[in-house]
């Protein structure tokens, strides 16, 4: 074996984090900038980013390696390493994992707090909430329809009634529910 794999000290820190999708390349160029300013920074190693496209949103696993505890501990006091960081922290949906390890061989424990699909409530509770969203709007809008609706074929009008209480259903009226009763939603 290689005598300087055994006295080979380097620490590594590893931290795991999810944005949304729409602000994935937005973290990866903060991730780029991080590298660029790590390649001056003595004691750095490498900075290794896996990037992993979900449906809950866009993981980044990184690993940034230094040839010591000491080279690490100066990082993480840097105030431009504070400054980027930030901007990629602020973009996190979720709690960030953080786990440092040393040596030539290293193991991270499995990223257990980036959340996984999150389950749906309960059926009664979204046919109740269906039913808070479509009812008081479907008696509205057949009253305020019913001048045209009444002059249309019975099967137009009901289509008419239908197109338009989809739409408001599905862009207004259960997002602002789901908002409004979450609590309720998501609770056993």
């Amino acid at each position: 074996m290689d005598a300087d794999l055994i006295h080979n000290q380097t620490i590594s820190q590893f931290f795991a984090l999810r944005v949304r999708t729409a602000d994935g390349n937005r973290c990866a160029s903060f991730l780029e900038e991080l590298n660029t300013r790590l390649v001056a920074f003595e004691g750095f190693v490498s900075l290794d980013v896996i990037r992993r496209e979900g449906g809950l949103g866009t993981d980044f696993y990184v690993i940034a390696r230094f040839v010591s505890g000491e080279a690490l501990a100066r990082w993480k006091s840097d105030p431009e390493r504070q400054a980027v960081l930030a901007e990629v922290e602020a973009l996190s949906i979720a709690d960030i994992s953080r786990q440092q390890a040393a040596g030539a061989n290293i193991w991270f424990e499995p990223v257990v707090s980036l959340p996984s699909a999150p389950r749906p409530p309960a059926l009664w509770k979204r046919w109740v909430t269906s039913m808070i969203a479509v009812y008081p709007a479907l008696l509205v809008l057949v009253a305020l329809l019913n001048p045209v609706t009444s002059k249309l074929p019975e099967p137009l009008g009901l289509f008419l009634i239908a197109v338009i209480l989809t739409g408001l259903t599905t862009a207004f009226i259960v997002p602002w529910l789901t908002r409004h009763l979450h609590f309720w939603l998501t609770s056993r």
